[in-house]
């Protein structure tokens, strides 16, 4: 808290001011996170050769930002930790699945992608790259990002039609 403090410039009574615990001032940091890497993400899947290619580049474009150690310490090790499971997955529901269904179904309409289901197939994506991204970071050794990338293009481009 206190290098909070000294980075806001701000007393600790102002920051309890704005947040009554430090849980919910780390939710406010863990929406800030991810909405940044979700932004990353939506900027980098917008090339418009289809919808599948800005599908796997939003993907991919997400996978980079979250590979970053601050980034997935926050989102995937100490977000659910901290919030506990159900509201981590719940943010993440609120920001980025959505998202994610949106360019799914885009895909299917194209009749790029043939899938059962819009919303599992978009959890199990989003499940796909927490994992590679904790892959980045706990593997022993490491998977390179090329293959974590050439895998997760490899496994989107198999669910087409």
């Amino acid at each position: 808290t206190g290098d909070i403090l000294d980075q806001a410039g701000m007393s600790r009574g102002a920051l309890y001011h704005h947040f009554k615990s430090k849980r919910d001032l780390f939710e406010a940091v863990y929406i800030s996170v991810s909405s940044e890497a979700i932004d990353h993400a939506a900027k980098s899947g917008v090339s418009g050769e289809s919808p599948l290619e800005n599908l796997i580049s939003a993907c991919l474009g997400w996978l980079r930002v979250v590979r970053r150690p601050e980034v997935a310490s926050i989102l995937l090790d100490q977000g659910p930790q901290v919030l506990g499971w159900k509201k981590a997955r719940l943010l993440e529901a609120e920001s980025s699945l959505g998202l994610m269904m949106a360019s799914l179904e885009q895909a299917v309409e194209a009749g790029q992608l043939d899938v059962l289901s819009v919303e599992l197939t978009a959890r199990l994506i989003n499940a796909l790259l927490a994992e590679a991204a904790l892959a980045s970071l706990h593997s022993e050794p490491a998977i390179s990002a090329a293959k974590q990338e050439a895998a997760v293009r490899q496994l989107i481009e198999g669910l087409q039609s």
